[in-house]
């Protein structure tokens, strides 16, 4: 077929070898076909260019669906992302859209059956995923943002946090405060975030020429111990130690949170003999004895940009993705303590 001729119904029929009803009724999803005719002619029809025509002309149709993706161990850790996925319903709602919430895997590429038919409008990735199953999900032309998490290599839309400026800002408010010997405590491979977070207190550290102890930095073996609660491991990754620093800047509130228990079985007090101070302010941030000093991150609305930014784009594709960072403030509690008599 001529490149240069606007592909037809008829051209995705003789290519199957079915009516140009079926294949109308395919794509305006329709009663009268299989499932199994739907996504061939789907497949067929973006191979031949006639979805990215009807993009254009804005005659694709609208199922009003989000899809909405994360990893289930993700949506097991109740602390932070079921308040995205809060401000995602409540925004999609607002605008007269559903949400439809699927499981991926690492292991296998699986994708929903609401994104293979074409049943939805657009799709949302919470958290990591891989760039193999990224690619394989932006092929069915659907518009896509992904939420604190971005590719280095995929080029997509993305809600993402503040993370480097408020590791800094809140490693300066141990400074401030008189520390200088500072430890950064969370598994910085765990996550995107984290591994910002640690650039961040690095920042902050080099900027006021204090040097990075990597004695007191504990950046391996955390993750899965704070989702757990699992403070008696940290026990065992402290109790060798020769000294300890004044203050422990912590890679999320779930780190800290564990760090805290851990620091009360070897006798230490928070925060008269360790500061310790987190990042996210999840709710256990008002639970844990003393109550936690924080970097706030406004996860409904995290939620709630990622809809209107998907939105944005079902209405009018952009052809330049971008990133969205959103801030983050110092949220004061009692876990910092203010060294003032020199002894740091």
């Amino acid at each position: 077929m001529d490149k240069k001729k606007k592909p037809r119904l008829k051209d995705i029929a003789d290519k199957l070898g079915i009516s140009v009803n079926a294949v109308s009724l395919a794509l305006n999803n329709k009663v009268g076909v299989s499932d199994e005719t739907r996504l061939q002619v789907l497949r067929v029809a973006d191979d031949l260019g006639y979805l990215d025509q009807c993009k254009a002309a804005g005659k694709r149709p609208h199922y009003n669906n989000i899809c909405v993706l994360l990893e289930e161990k993700v949506f097991k850790d109740t602390r932070f992302y079921p308040k995205v996925i809060l401000g995602i319903e409540n925004e999609a709602k607002a605008n007269h859209y559903d949400t439809l919430l699927n499981f991926i895997s690492k292991d296998r590429y699986d994708v929903p059956q609401c994104i293979e038919r074409g049943k939805v409008d657009g799709i949302i990735v919470l958290g990591h995923i891989d760039d193999e199953y990224l690619n394989l999900l932006k092929a069915f032309k659907i518009p896509l943002i992904l939420v604190d998490y971005a590719s280095m290599s995929v080029n997509t839309d993305a809600v993402l946090t503040q993370n480097i400026p408020g590791a800094f800002k809140g490693t300066e408010y141990l400074i401030k405060n008189g520390h200088r010997h500072i430890g950064f405590f969370g598994e910085i491979d765990a996550a995107m975030s984290f591994n910002e977070r640690w650039l961040g207190f690095n920042m902050a550290l080099n900027h006021y020429h204090i040097p990075v102890s990597s004695e007191y930095c504990i950046t391996r073996n955390v993750e899965e111990n704070a989702l757990k609660n699992n403070y008696l491991a940290i026990v065992d990754m402290l109790k060798d130690m020769k000294s300890f620093p004044t203050a422990w800047f912590c890679a999320n509130d779930s780190a800290a949170a564990v760090l805290i228990n851990a620091l009360k079985n070897l006798g230490k007090k928070v925060p008269d003999d360790i500061s310790v101070m987190g990042f996210d302010d999840i709710d256990i941030c008002a639970m844990t004895e003393p109550q936690l000093t924080t970097m706030h991150i406004s996860k409904e609305v995290m939620g709630i940009t990622a809809v209107k930014e998907l939105l944005d784009n079902i209405k009018a594709p952009n052809t330049m993705q971008r990133h969205i960072r959103l801030p983050v403030r110092l949220k004061e509690r009692d876990s910092v303590r203010r060294i003032t008599d020199g002894k740091n």
